[in-house]
């Protein structure tokens, strides 16, 4: 009881210290990006019946074709707000920012003229307002309200400081924002003719992706707005906040950490644009203005203002800044809990823990069950919660639960090789103990006693590990089969049981008959190795036992029994064991005989080289005579 209390407080520990490692590390926020841009991808995105309620002004390739490279005269932008002004659009937010002068301004050329070729341009008859274009840019901006944008920076950017950024007074933990230092605006003259401004800072996750939009942010001792959010508040400055949701115009949205928001695309047919060159040119476009929120901004490539999003898809910066807006005025964006990264990663540690438990009880088949019902459950679950505007940051909880799956069944997998090894060896002794118990049955009718097993089966392995060391029968000899050899060797007279006692216990030499009869014991050897593998099925252990106990009597030059086989015709461990068998006859005292010495047992067998022996197996049997000597004394009869 005590060590399985061990045990499990032993697991319970890694798999805790496991989740802690996993959760620090940015592999596991990875994968929730992956996961989640999987429900996105395979579900539909957003659409709407109505038409969108926000319109993109597109500074597209059209337009810029038409009306020359960017950036355009600024009294050019001046007659496109004012065209979206006319139309009565709802609010207007420019997706542009303007940090220097416009040089294409009639002032600036002159002084360009003057302070490069000393030459004095008169332009006369013209009002004098037209002179300065970021005036009458500025103008249309403040007679319009529209809302600037400008860009922020957690590094020293410029040494500028913006005067009249918009900042908003709401109760918000300044931890809970991201804090900027620095900030790139307007111009002095087109920045102060706006009374609300936001920033367009887009941050994509680690893998390059634009997820999530931060809302509210912190520049110096003031809490700003982004471009979508200050627009909405043209329309009512009206804001509120509490428990991390905002009202604006209305609606609540929840943000998420550092007061961002997981954005919920629409398909690419919901987003409505104009092109700017066609709302300069054809007055019923303004039709399609009434009562929007305008952003004007630019789809064109060639400007560089775009992001890749969850479904793969290229995105302008505008567009995205429209998706925020429309988001929020649906109330469609995805909420994305931070305390359920937590949640899930406690789950799936009670979820491994459960797993090590189940491995520790053997219930192995229920790792199954319990991999199929997480899988099953969480991804319901994920999909109910997706599609009621929640994501639950499913992959805390699936990355660390499929590690420790892979891990417990990969220990499932290694435990259960042991005990089927485990089984197999013992069932493999088992087999050992009953052929040494068979062999003992034939031994209770010889003369001959239990030390000649032993002997011979050690002989054996000492000859086969010496040509397998010298490289020889490369493509028969392995450990596998020397190990087979040297069990089985043990069987080699296992025919005798079938001999009568008259012959085998006679104290003398055989006449010719009983020679004769002799002789059999190695046919009725092999046919009870033959009704061995009838009951089951033939195998290497049961033909390297048939080989040994049916031509252990052959001679190398074709004189032996049964067969009367030659040379290599006879298989190698009959080979073996005929000079074992030899060997340990001479070595050993009988009733008829005494015990030769090691000298002339030596001599014997050297003699019997090509008639009796292979030459090869009394080669090796030489090279070991040690080994030999040693077993020899070791294993005495008594």
């Amino acid at each position: 009881m005590t060590k399985k209390i061990y045990l499990y407080t032993i697991t319970a520990f890694f798999i805790f210290v496991s989740h802690i490692v996993i959760y620090k590390s940015s592999f596991v926020e990875n994968f929730d990006f992956f996961m989640y841009d999987f429900i996105v991808n395979i579900s539909k995105p957003l659409s709407s019946d109505t038409s969108s309620n926000v319109v993109i002004v597109d500074i597209d390739e059209k337009s810029l074709k038409s009306l020359g490279q960017w950036p355009w005269p600024r009294i050019i932008l001046a007659e496109l707000i004012q065209k979206i002004d006319d139309a009565k659009a709802s609010a207007i937010g420019i997706d542009i920012l303007f940090p220097e002068e416009d040089r294409t301004s009639l002032a600036n050329i002159q002084k360009f003229y003057k302070e490069s070729f000393g030459l004095e341009l008169n332009i006369k008859g013209l009002d004098h307002k037209y002179f300065d274009n970021d005036k009458i840019l500025a103008e249309q901006i403040k007679s319009s309200k529209s809302v600037l944008s400008y860009y922020l920076s957690s590094k020293k950017i410029l040494d500028n400081s913006c005067q009249n950024i918009y900042s908003v007074d709401i109760d918000i933990d300044n931890n809970k924002l991201p804090n900027y230092l620095d900030i790139m605006c307007n111009s002095d003259t087109i920045q102060k003719a706006s009374l609300k401004q936001g920033f367009v800072n887009k941050y994509t996750d680690s893998d390059g992706v634009l997820r999530k939009v931060p809302l509210i942010a912190k520049y110096k001792d003031e809490k700003v707005v982004s471009l979508p959010l200050a627009t909405l508040l043209s329309i009512d400055d009206t804001m509120s906040y509490s428990n991390s949701t905002i009202n604006v115009l209305n609606h609540n949205v929840q943000l998420s950490k550092n007061s961002s928001i997981l954005l919920h695309y629409y398909s690419p047919q919901w987003y409505e644009k104009v092109s700017a060159i066609d709302l300069l040119t054809h007055e019923e476009m303004k039709k399609k203005l009434f009562g929007k929120i305008v952003l004007i901004g630019s789809s064109s490539v060639a400007l560089h203002d775009r992001v890749i999003i969850p479904q793969g898809r290229e995105f302008a910066g505008v567009q995205v800044n429209a998706t925020i807006i429309a988001n929020i005025l649906d109330e469609s964006f995805i909420v994305q809990p931070e305390n359920y990264k937590l949640i899930n990663m406690f789950i799936s540690f009670m979820l491994s823990i459960f797993l090590a438990i189940i491995l520790i009880r053997k219930k192995r088949i229920w790792i199954v069950y319990m991999f199929l019902m997480v899988f099953i459950f969480s991804s319901v679950y994920i999909f109910i919660a997706y599609y009621q505007n929640y994501y639950i940051s499913i992959g805390y909880l699936l990355l660390p639960f499929l590690i420790h799956f892979f891990i417990i069944n990969l220990l499932s997998i290694v435990i259960e090789f042991i005990e089927k090894k485990m089984v197999l060896e013992e069932l493999n002794k088992s087999q050992i103990a009953l052929f040494d118990s068979m062999v003992h049955v034939a031994e209770a009718h010889d003369l001959e006693t239990g030390g000649h097993i032993i002997r011979t089966k050690n002989y054996v392995k000492i000859i086969a590990e010496n040509l397998y060391k010298k490289g020889l029968y490369q493509n028969y000899l392995t450990p596998k089969k020397i190990s087979i050899m040297h069990h089985t060797s043990a069987l080699h007279d296992i025919g005798k049981v079938g001999i009568s006692d008259l012959i085998l216990k006679k104290e003398g030499k055989l006449d010719d008959n009983e020679f004769k009869i002799m002789k059999t014991h190695s046919r009725l050897g092999k046919n009870i190795i033959d009704n061995a593998i009838s009951s089951y099925k033939e195998n290497d252990f049961f033909t390297t036992a048939r080989n040994i106990v049916y031509y252990h009597h052959e001679k190398f030059d074709g004189s032996g029994y049964p067969k009367g086989l030659k040379g290599e015709e006879i298989p190698l461990e009959a080979r073996i064991m005929a000079l074992a068998d030899v060997y340990d006859a001479l070595m050993s005292k009988r009733v008829y005989k005494k015990a030769f010495t090691y000298e002339k047992t030596k001599q014997i067998i050297i003699s019997g080289v090509h008639e009796h022996f292979d030459p090869v197996i009394v080669e090796a049997f030489l090279s070991s005579e040690e080994e030999f000597k040693k077993v020899s004394s070791l294993y005495i009869d008594k």
